[in-house]
Parts: structure tokens; sequence; C-alpha cells
């Protein structure tokens, strides 16, 4: 029952033996129906709703996944005007406020400014799309530590 929900079944059918009944192989006892009610119900928490639909995590979990997000960081000294490829920047943990993320690394952005070995890629620091957008900018350097 869990998978079968988690991988977007919405109809269970079950046969029902009671009492006095001939139990037969296609059929439930009520104890299992029980079980498999209770397997639906944790699915539906764990899950959330169907798949037309996106559960909405408490924003405690939210918080607390935000603090593994991986901010970017210089692996040697950067120039300005240098386009960034992957073996120049590394990702950990702690994300600062006003740093790129994960989330917001596109490989071939260019720095604007120079960003010294070790040290936190800044927003203000790349020509980005989400540096031109106010509110991602915003939020960006309201997370973090």
């Amino acid at each position: 029952m869990l998978m079968a929900y988690a991988k977007g079944a919405r109809t269970f059918e079950r046969h029902i033996d009671y009492e006095n009944m001939p139990i037969t192989t296609y059929s439930s006892l009520p104890h299992q129906i029980d079980t498999r009610f209770k397997a639906y119900h944790k699915a539906r928490e764990m899950c959330g709703a169907s798949g037309t639909q996106k559960r909405i995590p408490p924003e405690k979990e939210i918080r607390h996944l935000d603090t593994f997000v991986r901010g970017v960081y210089a692996r040697q000294d950067l120039p300005a005007g240098h386009v960034i490829p992957d073996k120049d920047v590394y990702l950990a943990v702690p994300l600062q406020k006003g740093q790129i993320s994960c989330r917001e690394l596109m490989w071939g952005e260019v720095l604007l400014k120079p960003c010294a070995k070790g040290k936190a890629i800044q927003i203000d620091m790349i020509d980005s799309p989400y540096a031109n957008n106010e509110s991602l900018k915003k939020l960006i350097y309201e997370r973090g530590i």
C-alpha cells in the first residue's frame, strides 16, 4: 500500500472475509484491512496529496533543510571578469547571507568583482539573472548565517 500510493495509485480494491464465511485467497480479513488503512494514512502523511498537488512542508522542516544548503566558495583567487567553471569553486556549509548557493550557481557566470581563495561568492559579485531580480536578491541576503 505504501509503495503503491507513493507511485501514484489512488484506487485500491480488496474483498473482505467475515466470520462464518469461507476465506478465499483473494480476500482480506478485517485485521488485514485495518493494517492496509493504517498504511494508506501513513503514505498520505508522508507523500502529501495526489501527484497533482504539491506537499507544502512545515516551516520548521524548511528551516531545518535550509541549514544544509551549500554555499559557493572560491577554490582559488578569482579576478573580476573571470568566467566561473566548476573547477574554480567548491560547495560547502555554511551558507552565508548574500552568498550564492548550489541552487543559484550556473556554470559560465562572469565575476563582476574579484573573490579571494576560500571566500564566499556573493550574489553581487556575479553577472546572474538572480542578481537582477530584486525579490530573489533580497531572499538571498536574508538567508544563511
